[in-house]
């Protein structure tokens, strides 16, 4: 009974904590990350071994990003066959600026890599990145691809993301310890979506050291609650979608 007891605990807590507002819990708010996604399509007749290989033989630039994935999934809703989400990691959108501003060569693998993929560069999505907590994720670049979890939410009107990310710290230290996956936190300001109020847009992530270990942190979260509860700092909050996400530049 108590082991039953402890159980049913921690999953009032995991669906809870997330939600709520912070009342007694500080937890400062890290520097971010920027995070620019692109909805890419790969080319009739290629794969996305061919689309990484080729990204991976492109020289590295001074000033350029400072991690490049392409992303697959593997569980969501109307996504094609072709379909990648390419996702680059930068300081800060005036790095982005300064190197998007600077004349490029353009290398034989860049244009091969052009061949092979078509972006909607029009239509990026820029989005302040927080890690929440520890973990390992890509075995700290040892491994070239693993899972990835996405949920998408609304913060209410009137919300920080300073209270976000506390609600969420509370939830994922639960899990310290127990697997070496991290959780991410990513708040759309650049690349507007229909119905969507400022700044209310967030994508909650989990990265995994590799896919077992992303399944490892989801089992650990067992059954929960129907739909987002109420009273908390979100609403809206979508089931996730797990991708594979295959490194290009680390």
């Amino acid at each position: 009974k108590n082991v039953m007891y402890k159980n049913i605990l921690g999953l009032v807590i995991l669906v809870s904590t997330p939600f709520l507002p912070s009342l007694s819990f500080a937890q400062e708010l890290p520097n971010s990350s920027l995070l620019v996604n692109t909805q890419c399509k790969i080319s009739h007749g290629h794969s996305i071994d061919d689309v990484i290989a080729v990204a991976r033989a492109i020289p590295k630039s001074e000033g350029g990003p400072n991690r490049i994935f392409y992303r697959t999934p593997i569980s969501g809703s109307n996504f094609s066959d072709d379909w990648v989400l390419r996702s680059v990691y930068w300081d800060d959108l005036t790095h982005w600026a300064a190197a998007s501003s600077r004349e490029r060569q353009q290398s034989g693998p860049q244009n091969h890599l052009n061949e092979l993929i078509t972006c909607d560069n029009s239509n990026r999505k820029f989005f302040d990145n927080y890690n929440i907590g520890t973990g390992n994720p890509y075995d700290n670049g040892k491994n070239q691809i693993t899972g990835i979890a996405a949920r998408f939410c609304t913060l209410k009107a009137g919300v920080t993301i300073e209270e976000a990310y506390q609600g969420l710290s509370r939830a994922n230290a639960q899990y310290d310890g127990e697997h070496e996956t991290i959780m991410q936190l990513s708040q759309l300001k650049h690349g507007s979506m229909p119905n969507v109020e400022m700044g209310t847009r967030i994508t909650i992530r989990l990265v995994g050291k590799d896919l077992v270990d992303l399944s490892k942190r989801l089992d650990l979260m067992g059954p929960r609650r129907v739909g987002t509860p109420d009273g908390g700092v979100m609403e809206h909050c979508s089931d996730s979608n797990i991708f594979m996400s295959h490194v290009a530049r680390w």
